[in-house]
């Protein structure tokens, strides 16, 4: 009994420690950043699938919005949860080594970025979930196997695109943020 009560104080003194060396302002500056993308990547898709038959707002189009916000959310809460426990992307830096400073976020891209890709295929948010669902009709189990050529081709492309998009935004906003301001 003494034990557990000792493993759980050890955990809880580990995780307070952990969180005692973040940087609040770099994990809402990189919140902020997160969300414009997901917001820029809803629009492009919206622009791209032409023009509706009635114009104007529906309930449908304020439906999908609703889901981007989520997906930006998610991204964000992804985001800073391997940025705080996994690559220590938000600990103060003192050391100021521009050589590694876009390997951080590099990595922080690689983890959360398929994670968050297929959150919003599972939940059919966009922009991936409703690519998936127009390609796939929304079947995981196509041909009898668990998915097919192209459904595999699909996801790592949707995967892809958007480990992408958020490596390269923050990348480039990080070093940004850093030699202008």
């Amino acid at each position: 009994m003494d034990d557990e009560n000792d493993n759980e104080g050890s955990t809880k003194h580990e995780i307070d420690s952990i969180l005692e060396q973040v940087d609040p302002l770099e994990i809402r500056l990189d919140a902020t950043l997160l969300a414009i993308y997901v917001l820029c990547r809803f629009l492009f898709y919206d622009v791209t699938t032409g023009v509706k038959q009635t114009p104007g707002w529906e309930l449908h189009d304020a439906i999908m919005l609703l889901q981007t916000f989520s997906s930006a959310i998610v991204l964000s809460a992804l985001w800073t949860l391997v940025g705080v426990f996994g690559t220590g992307l938000f600990q103060y830096d003192t050391t100021n080594d521009d050589n590694n400073a876009w390997k951080k976020p590099l990595i922080n891209a690689i983890i959360s970025t398929p994670l968050w890709v297929l959150i919003e295929i599972a939940l059919g948010w966009p922009t991936a979930g409703v690519f998936w669902l127009e390609s796939t009709g929304g079947n995981w189990e196509l041909g009898g196997s668990f998915l097919g050529d192209q459904e595999w081709s699909l996801l790592f492309t949707l995967m892809g695109a958007g480990f992408l998009g958020v490596g390269f935004m923050m990348i480039l906003g990080r070093y940004l943020r850093q030699y202008i301001a």
